[in-house]
């Protein structure tokens, strides 16, 4: 059965993205106020939306530079990737504690961006973790996913 690319991505970027919210969360997210199926269904959204970006990202980087695909990704497609990554993560993390969708408690390593405490592990994430997808869907391209 032919490897579906999207599947493989998709799964990537959900085991990557759910390990990381879950990890950081328990240490640098100010959420322990609020109820349990609150941050429950939170969390979950938060990781969809990490594959939204992932998926987005991957898009925006393939229009730039077309040789970068699932198979073979090159290293100009990934600092590209890399590069688009950043500015996005800081720009949607910005966002985010400005529109107040979360805060930081005391242990979340933040910089300051436009009068705003923006969390660096955030910013490093949404650098981060499109490109590991989509390495490792290249990388484990042989394993059938269904």
């Amino acid at each position: 059965m032919k490897y579906n690319k999207l599947a493989g991505i998709i799964l990537w970027a959900f085991i990557l993205n759910t390990i990381w919210e879950f990890g950081q969360c328990i240490y640098f997210y100010d959420m322990w106020s609020w109820s349990f199926w609150k941050s429950t269904i939170w969390m979950w959204i938060a990781i969809f939306g990490d594959i939204l970006i992932v998926l987005g990202l991957w898009k925006i980087t393939t229009l730039l530079v077309p040789p970068v695909h699932f198979y073979k990704p090159n290293a100009t497609g990934f600092t590209i990737l890399l590069l688009i990554s950043f500015v996005a993560a800081v720009f949607l993390e910005w966002i985010a504690v400005y529109l107040e969708l979360w805060s930081y408690n005391q242990n979340m390593p933040v910089v300051s961006i436009g009068n705003h405490q923006v969390g660096v592990l955030p910013i490093i994430q949404i650098t981060l973790l499109p490109a590991l997808s989509i390495y490792a869907t290249s990388r484990f391209r042989k394993i059938k996913l269904y």
